[in-house]
């Protein structure tokens, strides 16, 4: 049933998760959420892909939690189990080895909102909405959104944010620092995809040693200085430090391995 929910395709490196409910926005139903972590699972542990794309069909990236599934949930326990099943794909995204580009084609409310900046760089066409909606409902964030919106965009405009439930279209976005670029709807695909594919060209082993420390934004100078220390210390014995070498002596791009 997965497959339905959720197309997988790669184009080189980089794989291609594609969000297929379109009629709904691709809100998330419990379907499309198992579908969506079990996707993930297959991108990090495919070696043929180095970056992931995540995107959604028709006029939506992702319009958040499916109002129907949510409003089918009938114990507190099952809505916990839902909220924290959702969660669970913003957890793989934050901590997968593999960069992750949200390629965000429409309107990214609630949870949608929350998942796109949870990646690891987000792009968005013109004139897209991001909306922290859960106010309109009643609700409160999930999906990571009050560890990840604050850390963008500061204290004050995160509460605005979520207590007006305003739209914040792609050129704001830009602006705040919530995607790291704004393209015309037609020309979305193409821009992201050369992003993608040139992050995939560069060595995994120090792509995922950035990932892991950029990410640990708490942690001291102290505690920095010392993973910094580590991680160059394993990655000045790999092949592919041995190849970047070689290349920039021989004048050519480097062909890195992952070893």
């Amino acid at each position: 049933m997965s497959e339905e929910v959720i197309k997988y395709e790669r184009e080189d490196r980089v794989a291609i998760l594609t969000l297929n409910r379109p009629k709904s926005l691709n809100s998330m139903s419990l379907e499309l959420i198992n579908g969506w972590i079990e996707k993930l699972h297959q991108a990090e542990h495919d070696p043929e892909v180095r970056v992931v794309v995540l995107t959604g069909e028709g006029r939506g990236f992702c319009a958040g939690g499916d109002l129907a599934s949510l409003d089918n949930l009938k114990t507190t326990e099952e809505r916990r189990r839902f909220v924290a099943q959702a969660g669970m794909v913003v957890k793989l995204i934050h901590s997968m080895s593999k960069p992750v580009i949200a390629m965000v084609n429409g309107v990214a409310a609630g949870a949608g909102f929350n998942i796109a900046i949870a990646c690891d760089l987000c792009y968005a066409a013109q004139g897209v909405k991001f909306i922290q909606s859960f106010a309109n409902i009643g609700l409160a964030p999930d999906c990571g959104g009050y560890y990840f919106l604050a850390k963008a965009v500061g204290l004050a405009k995160a509460k605005e944010l979520m207590f007006t439930a305003r739209p914040v279209e792609a050129a704001e976005a830009h602006t705040l620092g919530l995607v790291n670029d704004v393209f015309p709807a037609e020309e979305l695909r193409e821009k992201t995809l050369a992003v993608a594919k040139q992050i995939a060209g560069a060595a995994p082993l120090a792509l995922a040693m950035m990932k892991k420390e950029i990410n640990n934004f708490g942690a001291s100078l102290d505690e920095t200085l010392t993973y910094e220390s580590m991680a160059m210390a394993m990655l000045l014995g790999t092949e592919d430090f041995r190849e970047g070498i070689q290349a920039f002596a021989e004048k050519r791009p480097p062909v890195f391995n992952g070893k």
